[in-house]
C-alpha cells in the first residue's frame, strides 16, 4: 500500500487530506457518511472567544463565477466548544485542528488559553 503520510511542523498525518475550515463544523455531520478517521485532519470551524449567531439574511449566493458566503463566523463561543466538541474531536482518530478568530491579538490570546490543555494537535489562525 502506498504510503501518504505527511510531516507538518513535527508532527505526523496519515495523509495529507484535511477537511477545510468553516466547511466541516467539526464532523458530526459528516460521521454517519464517512469514516472520519479515514481523513489526515479536520480543521474546525471557526472559534471566536463569545458565541456568535452567525449573520442574518442571505448567507450564500450563487455567482456565474462561484460562490459568495458570509456566514459570520457562527459558533458557540470557546467555553462551550472546549466542553461541548473537544471530547468529540480528541475521540476521532485524525489530527486536529481548531481554528479560532478574534478581533484583536489579546482575544487571540485569550480563545488559545482556553484550549491549551486540551489534546488538539494544531491551532489555525482565522485572520480574515
Amino acid at each position: 500500500m502506498t504510503n501518504t503520510k505527511v510531516n507538518i511542523c513535527g508532527v505526523e498525518f496519515k495523509n495529507p487530506i484535511i477537511a477545510a475550515s468553516g466547511t466541516f463544523g467539526v464532523g458530526r455531520e459528516y460521521e454517519k457518511f464517512f469514516d472520519l478517521s479515514k481523513l489526515g485532519g479536520i480543521s474546525t470551524l471557526g472559534v471566536t472567544y463569545d458565541s456568535r449567531p452567525g449573520n442574518t439574511g442571505i448567507r450564500i449566493f450563487e455567482t456565474p463565477s462561484g460562490m459568495i458566503n458570509s456566514i459570520g463566523l457562527e459558533n458557540p463561543g470557546v467555553k462551550a466548544f472546549v466542553q461541548d466538541e473537544i471530547p468529540f474531536l480528541e475521540s476521532l482518530d485524525t489530527r486536529v485542528l481548531v481554528n479560532v478568530s478574534g478581533s484583536y491579538i489579546d482575544e487571540y490570546l485569550k480563545i488559545i488559553e482556553e484550549i491549551n490543555d486540551t489534546n488538539i494537535d494544531f491551532i489555525e489562525l482565522n485572520i480574515s
